[in-house]
């Protein structure tokens, strides 16, 4: 019988001590490793490329950018960005993603030679924030981290095609970006 307590005792003093270990394996996490995105062109000739960044149940996807340039997705500290300021708009809805360009080199490229489009579409998440804070699709706008400053901003009017902001369950709009400057991009309202 006194074996089988000395056993029980081990056996816990075992379970203890690997979960001290797991514990300490944990840790605070380091910052996750970009994420490339993928190639969906079709066409090995194109000197214009077609890339799916898409995340978090939201369809992003970046067409005509120049070929030997590849976006990728980056970690982001969300807290840290929705305590930015707001210009331009009331309410950050939600935050999309960080993408940044890079070329051959993995260096990031600002200045494109030609135009790149963006479709960002809104998911469930965001239509529940709207909900909450009294807001409709028609509201949403389309924003970004300003280049060199700190701050949200709305993309320029003239950048963005609204045309498709209803379309079901994947709506959202085509951003027309000629410099890539701001990788953080999201939602806010009111439009």
């Amino acid at each position: 019988m006194s074996y089988t307590y000395l056993t029980y005792a081990l056996l816990i003093i075992v379970i203890i001590l690997i979960y001290f270990l797991l514990q300490k394996g944990r840790g605070p996490q380091p910052p996750g490793q970009p994420v490339r995105g993928t190639d969906i062109t079709g066409d090995d000739q194109s000197p214009f490329r077609k890339w799916d960044c898409s995340v978090s149940a939201r369809q992003i996807v970046l067409s005509d950018v120049p070929s030997g340039l590849t976006p990728y997705l980056y970690p982001f500290d969300e807290d840290d960005l929705r305590r930015q300021p707001r210009e331009g708009f009331e309410q950050l809805i939600s935050i999309a993603a960080d993408i940044r360009l890079l070329d051959q080199n993995s260096k990031e490229v600002q200045d494109l030679e030609s135009p790149v489009k963006l479709w960002m579409s809104y998911n469930a998440g965001d239509i529940l924030a709207l909900q909450r804070s009294g807001n409709t699709v028609d509201n949403l706008v389309p924003v970004k981290i300003v280049p060199g400053r700190t701050g949200w901003r709305r993309f320029s009017e003239d950048a963005v095609d609204y045309e498709n902001i209803k379309c079901g369950e994947m709506g959202g709009v085509y951003i027309t970006i000629n410099s890539w400057g701001d990788p953080p991009t999201g939602w806010g309202v009111p439009r």
